[in-house]
């Protein structure tokens, strides 16, 4: 289930829902003992959101493990950034994983995602019109750093279907928390999962999810490969133009989104790369583009650099 050692030491997301509740009576039942049980409260559902940090903190209590419980007012960090209340809450979760990590000194973080997780995932992804790494879903490991804070997010129920997870639950008698906001029409994801994900199924039988999923262990490899090469590419702090033009467009892209974002421009999208191609076209191109943060990009005598307005 976990490809570590059971002596490592790891921290384990349990928001009390079907899914986290049952990686953690996995990873006991298997033998894993050092675990610090992490839950955030999202202040998003009153009552229902203390209940279910209540369930954990019990829970964590009956399998004798510690527990670090946050609290977030996800709806007031969303609003102050401009952001949707999924992404506040990623970024929230990911916030208070790290604030563990440093209480710990554990940074290996267990995710409680499982395969229809990814099939969600990777077609979301695909509607939004995202590239390989988008269309690749989520990988069984990731590294994030935040600050000087560094985790490794894991996910070993990557390859397990939600039918067995909710075989799992019932076969065991585990209790947990149904969260409500699971239902609401108001969350994209929710809306492919009660509608589109069902209406694919009955046009295309069953198997389309181990399609998916097998699309994105392709494109995870590529996405791979293509990463690699961009990184071979040293564009420096000021790239050349023309240089940048000689290069396949795949990797043009991906050199100029590496560019922007260590220069410390968050969100770098589609968008703001296609407008930095734009001044590749030393004819009839743009000499100045906008990005994010009040920054300009600009080209001038064949190089690219940017600017504070």
């Amino acid at each position: 289930m976990v490809p570590h050692r059971r002596s490592s030491a790891f921290l384990v997301g349990v928001s009390g829902g079907r899914d986290s509740v049952a990686l953690l009576h996995g990873l006991v039942a298997l033998g894993y003992r050092r675990l610090t049980v992490v839950h955030i409260d999202h202040r998003l559902r009153g009552r229902a959101s203390t209940n279910d940090a209540r369930f954990v903190r019990k829970l964590a209590e009956k399998l004798a493990l510690p527990v670090i419980a946050a609290r977030a007012e996800t709806q007031a960090y969303a609003t102050s950034r401009g952001i949707s209340i999924e992404l506040a809450a990623r970024e929230l979760r990911l916030s208070a994983f790290a604030s563990a990590a440093r209480k710990t000194r554990r940074r290996r973080v267990l995710l409680a995602h499982h395969a229809g997780d990814q099939i969600e995932t990777c077609l979301f992804n695909f509607l939004r019109g995202s590239g390989a790494a988008g269309l690749a879903g989520m990988r069984p490991e990731t590294r994030w750093k935040m600050g000087k804070s560094e985790l490794l997010l894991l996910r070993p129920m990557l390859e397990i279907q939600r039918t067995e997870v909710e075989a799992f639950v019932a076969a065991g008698h585990l209790s947990f928390r149904e969260d409500a906001s699971n239902q609401s029409e108001a969350h994209t994801r929710n809306r492919i999962r009660h509608h589109v994900l069902p209406a694919i199924r009955d046009a295309l039988g069953p198997s389309f999810g181990d399609a998916i999923l097998r699309a994105s262990r392709i494109f995870d490899a590529e996405d791979t490969c293509l990463r690699i090469a961009a990184e071979s590419v040293g564009c420096g702090a000021e790239p050349a133009a023309a240089e940048l033009q000689a290069l396949p467009l795949a990797i043009r892209r991906r050199v100029i989104r590496r560019w922007l974002e260590e220069a410390g421009i968050g969100e770098v999208g589609f968008a703001e790369v296609e407008r930095v191609l734009s001044l590749l076209g030393v004819e009839n191109g743009p000499a100045k583009i906008n990005l994010p943060g009040g920054l300009h990009a600009r080209r001038r005598q064949g190089i690219l650099f940017l600017e504070q307005p």
